[in-house]
């Protein structure tokens, strides 16, 4: 019995794969979330993040003195990530930019921005993770001899609650 080129190559192909997928790795460790929590009474803010990138906004907030507030900010990178799969939980850290527009009463506004460092923080507390799920984001800011965001926050500046909406995987 002879055997065909393109059988053979049929078979030592088939021989390949089956080796790969017995010596391919075990699953890598999934992180990832997103949803809603609230940073102040009345103050909704959206997350997203996984390994490569962290985003939270405040997309409409008003504060006590009646000051229009807006935030976003997204990573540019993300130097570590650290996950305990037997706690449910991951520690995130890097660079972000921070943005926050003001309008205020008199009409006036400002934008404020600039490269912070930050350290996220999740805690999967189960699924459906609304409502019993956890995320934090600090940032860092710098005090300059202007108007900045450290006046607003002060430093560290943590940004943080329980998930409303979403939810967050580890595992």
């Amino acid at each position: 019995m002879r055997l065909s080129r393109g059988f053979l190559a049929g078979l030592v192909a088939g021989s390949f794969m089956l080796i790969a997928q017995l010596e391919a790795p075990a699953a890598a460790a999934v992180v990832a979330g997103g949803g809603t929590y609230f940073v102040a009474p009345g103050m909704r803010s959206e997350f997203q993040f996984n390994k490569t990138h962290v985003q939270c906004k405040v997309g409409h907030g008003v504060m006590p003195d009646g000051t229009v507030f807006q935030m976003f900010m997204f990573s540019t990178s993300v130097d570590s990530v650290a996950i305990d799969t037997a706690a449910q939980s991951a520690v995130l850290k890097g660079t972000m930019v921070s943005e926050v527009n003001l309008r205020f009463t008199d009409g006036t506004s400002v934008t404020l921005t600039e490269t912070v460092p930050f350290v996220a923080y999740a805690k999967d507390n189960g699924t459906p993770g609304a409502g019993a799920d956890f995320f934090s984001l600090t940032v860092l800011y710098k005090d300059t001899a202007g108007f900045d965001q450290f006046d607003l926050f002060g430093s560290p500046a943590t940004f943080a609650g329980t998930v409303v909406t979403g939810n967050i995987t580890i595992k």
